[in-house]
């Protein structure tokens, strides 16, 4: 225990360009009992982006493990195998409320509830500070993807093979607070590239 405990320790002084967690994690419980609770050392390895390839079995183990071990300054990108309502609403939750701690996220697997959820949230909401400022959805439904009726400078391109939109949506309750949409599909493709930004006021 001493052994990991020291190598922990090295690896949370250092800043790497990428990690790829690939079904395999460090144990959260594990960390914390290891150092039980020393704040006297930053229990989070320094990343400029992290990929984790996770399933149900561990997902929620992974999300926990990012959120408390990993510093990022660019971008988390997650590769679930399977989603249900409950991973639905912990990932919608992470993306409404980690802002700080994650400056983009990137979800490589079909999520349609969740885009919905998100559009709806930055629509809706009373306070966006906190949300996930770059939301990238790489495999939302060509078949799903409708227009938001809300949507303000509408750019459409359906050049070189390829069918792309973007647009602004502002909050209702304070329309300073607007959010770019951009969604890009291939003519011969099932699913579309959808990015949200929180754009600067």
């Amino acid at each position: 225990m001493i052994i990991i405990r020291c190598w922990l320790e090295k690896l949370f002084k250092c800043v790497f360009e990428c990690a790829c967690f690939n079904q395999s994690l460090f144990n959260p419980e594990l960390i914390n009992i290891l150092f039980d609770n020393d704040k006297t050392i930053p229990l989070q390895i320094g990343l400029k982006r992290a990929l984790l390839w996770t399933n149900n079995k561990i997902f929620e183990n992974a999300l926990k493990f990012s959120l408390n071990h990993l510093s990022i300054s660019e971008s988390l990108s997650i590769d679930l195998d399977a989603t249900s309502e409950q991973y639905t609403d912990i990932l919608f939750n992470t993306l409404i409320n980690e802002g700080n701690k994650f400056p983009k996220i990137s979800l490589k697997f079909p999520a349609i509830n969740l885009y919905n959820l998100i559009v709806k949230y930055v629509t809706t909401s009373k306070d966006c500070s906190k949300i996930v400022p770059f939301i990238h959805f790489d495999r939302i439904s060509a078949i799903n993807f409708k227009l938001n009726e809300r949507a303000e400078n509408v750019e459409i391109d359906q050049s070189n093979g390829n069918n792309s939109t973007k647009y602004q949506v502002a909050n209702i309750y304070n329309p300073k607070v607007r959010f770019e949409f951009y969604n890009r599909g291939w003519n011969d493709e099932l699913f579309n590239y959808i990015q949200i930004r929180k754009m600067e006021v």
